[in-house]
């Protein structure tokens, strides 16, 4: 399967708006059931032992996603990307490594930023420094703080939304906010 065969996460998320995220090989097999899902965010996982279940995952035309800050088994260097793209054939990267993130758009991989929202001041620094020429979409964590940042994100490239969601309520009030998609690491969510 060549890089970039699935559709971008932008174009995926107006078909399912939630994102799995998977850090552990049952949850990979666990998320083969949840026939709405169409793409997953790995993390704190390792990938090695993920290869083979990866492959069912895509066979079913999921977009498999690597949060490359906090994966085991792979560094986020050339090298590392490389296997990531052209071996286990992955859509794209998520990183708060701007550099990191160049790196993968120059591998074909669709590149997410992930922005911490801790205050405005780091807020609005963070959005200064995304590179738009290497960044598709920016991640917003926590997801929860969405909906007091939208003003600050008007303009700004599309987001998807991560972290502290804990209820169906609040993923509908991240998504209303304008995330155009969420990640959500409760497998009670996943639908």
């Amino acid at each position: 399967m060549p890089v970039g065969s699935c559709e971008p996460l932008l174009i995926l998320s107006t078909q399912c708006k939630l994102i799995p995220l998977i850090e552990s090989r049952t949850q990979l097999m666990r998320v083969l059931d949840v026939r709405t899902v169409n793409a997953i965010l790995l993390r704190h996982c390792n990938l090695f032992e993920l290869a083979g279940p990866l492959s069912h995952v895509q066979k079913r035309g999921i977009a498999v996603y690597v949060s490359v800050d906090h994966i085991d088994g792979i560094h986020a260097d050339n090298a590392g990307l490389h296997y990531l793209a052209h071996t286990l054939h992955v859509q794209g990267i998520v990183s708060s490594h701007p550099r990191t993130l160049a790196l993968g758009k120059t591998l074909g991989l669709e590149t997410i930023q992930r922005i911490f929202a801790l205050d405005s001041t780091g807020m609005d620094a963070a959005l200064e420094s995304v590179d738009t020429t290497s960044v598709d979409l920016l991640d917003i964590s926590p997801a929860l703080a969405v909906p007091h940042v939208i003003a600050q994100l008007r303009g700004s490239r599309p987001f998807i939304a991560s972290g502290l969601l804990q209820t169906t309520q609040q993923v509908h009030t991240v998504l209303r906010a304008g995330a155009v998609a969420v990640v959500v690491a409760r497998d009670e969510l996943w639908t």
